[in-house]
């Protein structure tokens, strides 16, 4: 792996160690990283090399993640596109960090993020979970800067709104996406995904369920399905758990799962 193609002090970033219990993200500027090394930033987040790094032999696999964190906290309006060039290893590389950590990022820069991130998770030609992980950068976005809620909002509604196209666990997610911005004018949308019969309810439960949670109404005045039941209805996807890829395989080899079974 080349790494001889940063400098410092982004080049520390290489060996700065595990992602893992980083609360204040402003310690990467202590490293004295500033905008002039924003351009450096955003490459080291598209490298593929680091993005496929083995995390066993190697402190360079969590340089992107350390990466794209200052850049978020640096507010890099010009970072977006190769960020959100990432998305895709959330299901491709069964990446979690993509979809758990990188919606922080985009909530630090805001505004300028919106309308990219709209324009993925509404694009069907787009993975499940990378447009899963569009939308939750949207809504962190929403919840971080309360001025682009309603922007926000119309763009997860917006790629709700093709439910029918979409993989029921998509629509569950973006159901939940919405609730967490409390969202009550997307309500006709889910309604209708709803009433077709297109959402996971794994995720947020019954329509009524979801109108408890929106202030809509005060109690459930059904009883709840069993979830056992919940593949009876029409089109309905069980989703699958996904596995990390550097988390034991399921297979029970005693391997991680990107050197057994990610790719069969």
């Amino acid at each position: 792996m080349s790494t001889n193609q940063y400098t410092e002090p982004v080049s520390s970033l290489l060996t700065y160690g595990s992602a893992r219990n980083i609360k204040d993200w402003s310690v990467y500027l202590e490293l004295g990283l500033n905008e002039e090394h924003i351009p450096e930033l955003i490459k080291m987040v598209g490298d593929e090399q680091l993005n496929q790094a083995d995390g066993e032999n190697s402190e360079a696999w969590a340089a992107p993640i350390h990466a794209w964190r200052t850049l978020g906290v640096l507010r890099a309006a010009e970072a977006v596109p190769t960020m959100i060039d990432q998305l895709y290893q959330v299901d491709e590389y069964h990446n979690d960090w993509i979809s758990e950590d990188m919606p922080k990022a985009f909530a630090m820069i805001g505004e300028p993020a919106i309308q990219a991130l709209t324009q993925y998770a509404g694009d069907t030609s787009r993975t499940l979970y990378a447009r899963a992980a569009a939308a939750s950068g949207l809504s962190h976005i929403g919840k971080e800067h309360p001025e682009t809620r309603e922007a926000c909002i119309a763009g997860i509604e917006k790629a709700l709104a093709g439910y029918r196209q979409n993989d029921f666990s998509l629509n569950g997610s973006l159901v939940a996406r919405l609730l967490n911005l409390k969202a009550t004018e997307a309500f006709p949308t889910i309604q209708k995904a709803y009433q077709d019969d297109c959402v996971d309810l794994m995720f947020c439960g019954d329509l009524e369920d979801v109108e408890v949670l929106l202030g809509l109404r005060e109690k459930q005045s059904t009883e709840h399905s069993d979830v056992q039941d919940i593949d009876t209805f029409p089109g309905y996807k069980r989703r699958k758990k996904k596995i990390g890829r550097n988390e034991p395989c399921s297979c029970g080899s005693g391997k991680k799962y990107k050197k057994c079974c990610l790719n069969r």
